[in-house]
């Protein structure tokens, strides 16, 4: 990025001052003083804040309006400037304070259209909810406007100056997550881009599970130019989220409930880890508010006030990703006679030619001149093959992307009325107003009650909506959305548990369309044998099962090529890859060479088995989706598939034989990078977790960094490399991608576990810590337990001041 070589000449004169009183002024005057008094204006009573040994704020109030503008206070106070950077992110606002290079994602991010659904969202708000929103601003802009002088260092090094904070960034702030959580469309691109590659037979091998309503073929309305021009808009979000530290696909997360039929003390327990690219501060701070009209503590998202997975004194609860399909790619047939209009008929419009919607933009450039940028619209939502210029006329068609997230819908009310629900009913009446991102809502309660409900506006088609479609015709509109009652849910189940890993929840016979893409089943499989077959569980139980490793996927294919390894002519060939494979109990830990040994045959085997079929870029873009080419490859594995004949092998293109090559390649590989000692092909030596800080991570990965601004980054900033545990397919989730094999990028984001029978606290871990300051003691101080599979406790009730040290600070109102 060029605006990061006149950075790194600020960031030197910088580091030049970071000795003595500048180093004082620079890092450790923005730290807080957890026990300090303040006087603030706008508060109408006093607020107590306690703070536990991990930097958890204990919020007593009077009133909701003081406890929502306390929240805000304390946000800012740790988490400045991430969420300063989420408000540049929401609005569109990269080139602004980071220059023109930036352009490019300003328009992405525009056309997408974040903040005017945010403004719209706002519009039709409850007023209930805006006055919370506002007092929150209102604590967010109290902090910075009193704190000019002791800014995170990011703002001195990049020049900026706090943006002021409004109920619309918080609700942007929940189109955002809307977003990330939606990676459906992911896939969606990927298989349009193969069937533009592949003739049918070989298309419908590709799928991860037999269907004879996916799709093979694209209409013959399109073509593979169309397909084409959507792969840099996935390129866009890609290098969106490596800026951001956000990378890694965020299908993931684990969430069980089980009833005191199962429970040592007969009271239920709820476990959840959502799993989400990993970086450093992280993705949560966790609080505990307590006002007249509501006691409840679990983890916010800096920039929302809210409890997003939390418990009150009633009820818990914890999410996961539905995986479901909410977003259509449209082809439009753009009127070659006025390029201004488009070819429309749908159920609402009335056939015929329509004038695209303009939205003019103003994208604001550091140092440059303003750029004019104009969004186009259709019946469908924004044009998104304008994002790239070069590609938005294709034979008189542009693409249009239709998003249930465009909608109004009020998912922050919904969050709110979760934190004051006081039983199931009133639980699942919240949950019916969360509709984007469609989220499953794993609950229990003290009425022992367990329950698995899904939160979601999906629409109604009567096609399967894989690839694109055409948009001037009307078979292809939505044809209203799933009632709430008719999504897929479980409630008291006679087993007494529910459990969710991303698993498909809906049996064949379920009458609407939910999705075509789930995780592999190793998770959930997992996840259920453990509930199965225990009996009197306890949080201890939960805890193992939480940090359990082992990997059903890894068992399953072990069993199958270890036969074909030990053939007559392998057997020496292959002696130290089976001396491994035939004592491995198929757990990802740290002193495992075998997960080492099966990983890289996995990737190399699928490479061999795929690649020479089709082609390199649809081969490179299929493995960004770790789980596509885990579910194919092991269907291909099981059906002796027709991609067993690599047109590059002369002869002996059998299963066996790209086996036992793919193998060949493993031991070659691991010896040439680690050497041919094999304790050096330990999991520990390679699959490795690095803690990185938003913008200066990807900053001093540039070839212009400075050697001394990459050293400040790598040591004060950043986290790691630390030996993880885990894997993309066991509960204790340790993704790494495809492209930088073994760097691990996704994982639990928390682990909560509460147990109705542990009266006043829960058990919770962070990967990081609570503060967003590197010289923090809570920057990373969780990390080492993370890491170990331990908990601290998070106290709710009166008992935290009889069970642990504490801090206070006392925010005053005005006399």
């Amino acid at each position: 990025m060029k605006f990061t070589l006149r950075l790194f000449l600020l960031f030197v004169i910088l580091l030049i001052g970071l000795t003595g009183i500048g180093f004082y002024w620079t890092l450790y005057k923005p730290l807080p003083d957890y026990s300090k008094s303040i006087t603030i204006n706008a508060l109408h009573q006093q607020v107590d804040v306690h703070w536990d040994p991990y930097g958890v704020p204990h919020i007593y109030a009077e009133n909701e309006e003081d406890l929502y503008f306390a929240a805000g206070y304390l946000h800012a106070q740790d988490r400045l400037w991430q969420m300063t950077l989420s408000q540049i992110t929401a609005e569109g606002r990269f080139a602004e304070f980071l220059g023109e290079e930036m352009i490019s994602f300003d328009q992405y991010q525009r056309t997408l259209g974040f903040w005017e659904t945010a403004k719209q969202i706002e519009q039709q708000a409850p007023d209930s909810l805006i006055q919370i929103l506002e007092q929150y601003s209102a604590g967010v802009n109290h902090y910075t406007e009193e704190n000019q002088r002791n800014l995170p260092f990011e703002f001195a090094l990049l020049e900026l100056e706090p943006i002021t904070w409004t109920p619309t960034h918080s609700i942007a702030m929940s189109r955002l997550m809307a977003w990330d959580q939606n990676m459906h469309w992911w896939s969606e691109l990927t298989y349009a881009n193969l069937a533009g590659h592949l003739e049918p037979g070989k298309m419908r091998g590709l799928f991860p599970v037999y269907d004879d309503e996916f799709p093979t073929t694209i209409d013959d309305a399109q073509s593979r130019g169309l397909v084409s021009a959507t792969l840099p808009v996935l390129q866009k979000e890609i290098d969106l989220r490596a800026i951001l530290s956000k990378e890694g696909t965020h299908f993931g997360s684990n969430a069980w409930a089980v009833n005191g039929s199962k429970t040592e003390s007969g009271l239920p327990i709820l476990s959840g880890d959502p799993h989400m690219g990993l970086n450093i501060p992280g993705y949560w701070y966790e609080v505990h508010y307590s006002a007249p009209q509501i006691s409840i503590s679990g983890a916010t998202i800096p920039g929302t006030p809210f409890v997003v997975l939390g418990q009150n004194k009633n009820l818990a609860w914890t999410i996961t990703n539905m995986m479901a399909d909410d977003t259509d790619f449209f082809v439009e047939q753009v009127n070659p006679e006025n390029r201004e209009q488009y070819v429309a008929d749908s159920l609402s419009t009335p056939a015929g030619i329509q004038n695209f919607e303009y939205r003019q933009e103003i994208i604001k450039v550091k140092n440059d001149d303003d750029r004019l940028y104009r969004i186009r619209r259709t019946q469908h939502g924004p044009v998104i093959s304008d994002i790239h210029p070069d590609q938005n006329l294709l034979d008189n068609k542009v693409i249009t992307m239709k998003w249930v997230g465009h909608e109004v819908s009020q998912e922050l009310w919904a969050v709110y009325k979760m934190n004051k629900a006081v039983n199931i009913e009133e639980f699942e009446d919240a949950v019916s107003m969360f509709e984007s991102p469609a989220m499953t809502f794993v609950y229990a309660d003290r009425q022992n009650n367990i329950a698995l409900f899904s939160g979601a506006t999906l629409p109604v088609r009567d096609y399967n909506p894989l690839f694109f479609r055409n948009g001037w015709d009307p078979d292809y509109d939505w044809r209203g959305t799933i009632p709430f009652e008719e999504l897929p849910r479980v409630i008291n189940p006679e087993e007494g548990f529910v459990a969710h890993a991303n698993n498909k929840l809906h049996t064949d016979s379920y009458p609407h369309y939910i999705g075509s893409f789930w995780e592999p089943p190793s998770r959930i499989t997992r996840i259920n044998q453990f509930l199965e077959d225990g009996s009197d569980l306890n949080s201890n139980y939960m805890q193992q099962m939480q940090f359990d490793s082992f990997s059903e996927h890894a068992r399953d294919l072990t069993d199958f090529i270890l036969p074909v390894l030990r053939s007559a002519d392998s057997a020496e060939r292959f002696s130290r890859a089976l001396s491994y494979l035939e004592n491995w109990d198929h757990v990802y830990q740290p002193t495992s060479t075998a997960a080492t040994i099966f990983d890289q045959f996995f990737m190399n085997l699928s490479a061999n088995l795929l690649l020479d079929d089709i082609g390199e870029e649809a081969y490179e873009t299929l493995i960004r989706m770790e789980h596509l080419p885990v579910m194919i490859v092991t269907r291909m594995l099981n059906e002796s598939s027709t991609f067993f004949n690599d047109i590059n092998l002369p002869q002996n293109n059998t299963r066996d034989e790209i086996i036992r090559r793919s193998m060949a390649e493993t031991l070659d590989q691991l010896t040439d990078q680690y050497g041919t000692e094999t304790l050096e092909w330990r999991w520990e030596n390679v699959h490795r977790l690095t803690l990185r800080p938003p913008l200066l991570g990807e900053m001093s990965d540039s070839p212009e960094a400075p050697g001394v601004f990459k050293t400040v980054v790598n040591n004060l900033f950043s986290k790691g490399p630390y030996p993880a545990h885990g894997h993309g397919m066991s509960i204790n989730k340790g993704r790494y991608s495809w492209h930088e094999p073994f760097d691990m990028n996704l994982g639990a984001s928390i682990r909560r576990i509460i147990d109705f029978s542990s009266e006043g606290r829960s058990l919770s871990v962070l990967p990081t810590g609570q503060s967003g300051n590197p010289v923090s003691t809570h920057y990373g101080d969780q990390t080492d337990m993370w890491l170990e599979g331990r908990y601290r406790y998070i106290y709710h009730d009166s008992t935290f001041f009889e069970q642990t040290s504490i801090q206070t600070m006392t925010l005053y109102p005005v006399e």
